[in-house]
């Protein structure tokens, strides 16, 4: 609003400041209402109420405050009496304003007077203590001297409404009041901290165990000499001394929690985030630039799992200076394309192709006159090559190749086994697995292979004789490192007793899965007091269905200060006693009890403990292994059957 009023006059500004006025300071202004003088402070609750004094009026006769004290009659009331400020507020322009302070209205059916004053009586006439206190803040007197003129005469005017109905409290009352005619302590001050409800239970903690229990309504709780309370499970241990108290149950976690704890144990690394990304986007690059090998072959690793290698993608991998070379699926690249290995990389060692299906004669011929260094060749797959060429490559490389690993190989048979054993003497590794036309023939030629360090017969079409593998151990035993007989349910317990024992010192690995004619005798015999050997760091008779729990104590006692790696997988007579030796092996590593249903909570427990190094454990099948079973970071336990990762919360 302007600085002129309706009349045109110019405003007075009374308190200096000068700025556009609002519509009630300028009706305050024009109806000449001032500010009031301060009010006293009142005097605290406790203290002695002053004197009564006579109504005293401000300089322009416009508020006059009062303060009046009203005791309660009654005895059975019980307060204290105490003091109530009532303001009341008169203009000169109103007569009903300067009513004298000890008159009481007549009017006994309203709740409020004509001056907006608040009254209290009780049905029996007795006056009781009336406190009146404003829950808003103080505003300015000259606000609070308007409101109050307008409020007492919108009170003269309603006297006969307010007889029908009491007066509704608005938000926008001025006279904003809380009555507390009860006489007791305000609510405002009450807490229901201080309260104790009769019949509620209460809750304790044990003056011994410091455990938390509820003692229940009714009930007298056990003390003890120093008079602190006593939990249930306390009172339980001394009644009876010999009884152990019971271990608490461990929290349970929920199987969301666990499985994004188990996530965020296998954060990746930023590099492997780089190397995912480039992998991701492996047709949009043209060079790799200065590299680690391992990344490189990182790199590898996940294009061919989303077979992405193909002939645009190899160039990236082929480099002069690289000595092994290792592609994980070959599927998509052609024979050209393969062949071009040989001419981008001469100088390779170790050559290592799997599912290299499209491989043929005229590549093996290539690698064989190209390759002049190289010492070791992998291949899984390659059903193409025939048997005639793997012996011309075999003559061309003679006694430089040292590892030869063949798996799924349909063509090579018992020519090419032949000159593999007169032109490679000096080989260390040999693999043999799913071939089809493995057997007892080929035994022979492998025994001339005497300097042999590695010997792999995987899942062989044919029977195999006792006998003939015996000539293989006695050819070649003393050199062995890692014996593995997969699925060769032919051989008898004395290859072990007879062989391994006595041929075999040292021995490092030995892999018998699945060796269904071997049992606990056998790998007892084999164990037993075996002074010429140290230890073995890896040990497989999964699938062995004849062992029990003396065969575990045997391998157990023999290996405990040296095993790494141990699989007991589908040795299912296993008991829980005959798995508490596993907790000598303090060394262990990683441990396969999958399908060993006596495998349980406490075991791992104590597993756990025993074996600090353990960071894998693969338990499936075993149903008594819960998701509340003890685990720590950096252990990784898989197929359990609690475990369940929905995929769609990755």
């Amino acid at each position: 609003m302007s600085g002129r009023n309706r009349r045109g006059n110019t405003n007075t500004y009374v308190n200096n400041v000068r700025g556009p006025t609002s519509a009630l300071t300028s009706f305050l202004n024009e109806r000449g209402i001032r500010r009031a003088n301060p009010a006293p402070r009142p005097a605290p609750a406790d203290a002695d109420p002053p004197a009564p004094e006579s109504p005293t009026a401000g300089e322009n006769g416009d508020t006059i405050e009062q303060e009046i004290q009203v005791e309660a009659s009654s005895s059975s009331a019980g307060a204290a009496s105490r003091p109530v400020r009532v303001t009341r507020a008169s203009s000169s322009a109103s007569s009903s304003m300067t009513k004298s302070p000890s008159k009481q209205p007549s009017d006994e059916d309203s709740g409020e007077d004509s001056d907006g004053s608040a009254k209290n009586s009780n049905k029996n006439g007795k006056v009781v203590s009336l406190s009146i206190a404003s829950s808003r803040p103080r505003r300015n007197a000259a606000a609070s001297s308007s409101s109050a003129a307008t409020s007492s005469s919108k009170a003269e005017s309603s006297a006969d409404a307010s007889k029908k109905r009491p007066r509704k409290k608005v938000e926008s009352d001025d006279s904003d009041f809380e009555l507390d005619i009860s006489g007791s302590t305000p609510r405002s001050r009450f807490s229901h901290k201080g309260r104790t409800p009769l019949g509620s239970n209460k809750i304790e903690f044990c003056s011994r165990c410091r455990a938390r229990f509820t003692i229940k309504a009714g009930t007298i709780p056990t003390t003890d000499d120093s008079g602190g309370v006593l939990c249930p499970t306390c009172v339980a241990a001394e009644a009876d001394p010999s009884a152990s108290m019971s271990k608490p149950k461990p929290a349970k976690k929920p199987r969301r929690k666990v499985q994004k704890q188990e996530i965020e144990r296998n954060i990746p690394t930023l590099q492997d985030l780089c190397i995912q990304k480039i992998a991701e986007y492996i047709e949009d690059v043209e060079a790799f630039g200065d590299i680690s090998d391992i990344s490189m072959d990182k790199i590898c690793k996940i294009i061919c799992r989303n077979r992405s290698l193909s002939n645009k993608t190899l160039p990236l991998f082929l480099d002069p200076r690289h000595l092994d070379v290792s592609f994980y699926d070959c599927t998509e690249i052609s024979p050209e394309a393969l062949q071009s290995i040989a001419s981008f990389c001469p100088d390779i060692r170790s050559l290592r192709l799997t599912y290299c299906g499209r491989i043929n004669d005229d590549v093996i011929s290539y690698y064989a006159k190209h390759l002049t260094q190289l010492k070791a060749l992998s291949l899984t797959g390659p059903f193409l090559v025939t048997d005639a060429a793997y012996a011309s490559f075999f003559r061309e490389v003679g006694s430089r190749l040292e590892q030869f690993d063949l798996d799924h190989s349909a063509r090579f048979n018992i020519s090419a086994m032949e000159s593999l054993a007169t032109h490679c003497p000096h080989l260390k590794q040999l693999t043999l697995g799913d071939c089809m036309h493995l057997n007892d023939d080929w035994l022979p030629w492998v025994a001339k292979l005497s300097k042999l360090e590695s010997l792999t017969i995987r899942n062989p079409e044919h029977d195999l004789s006792t006998d003939l593998m015996l000539d293989i151990l006695k050819a070649a035993g003393s050199n062995l490192r890692s014996l593995e007989l997969t699925n060769c349910t032919s051989f008898e317990d004395r290859v072990l007793s007879e062989g391994v024992r006595e041929l075999c010192p040292n021995l490092q690995r030995l892999t018998l899965a699945s060796c269904e004619e071997l049992t606990s005798e056998g790998i007892i015999s084999l164990f037993t007091d075996w002074k010429a050997n140290s230890g073995l760091l890896h040990v497989d008779v999964s699938g062995c269905v004849g062992l029990d729990d003396k065969a575990l104590e045997a391998i157990v006692s023999h290996n405990a200060h040296a095993l790494e790696t141990l699989n007991l997988s589908n040795v299912d007579e296993l008991t829980s006693e005959g798995l508490k030796p596993l907790l000598r092996c303090a060394y262990l590593k990683r441990l396969d009890v999958s399908w060993v249903r006596a495998f349980d909570d406490e075991l791992m427990g104590a597993l756990i403990k025993a074996a600090p190094k353990l960071n894998q454990v693969t338990v499936w099948g075993d149903h008594r292994l819960t998701e509340y079973c003890p685990t720590r970071p950096g252990l990784r336990i898989v197929g359990r059957e609690a475990d369940y990762i929905d995929l769609r919360f990755k």
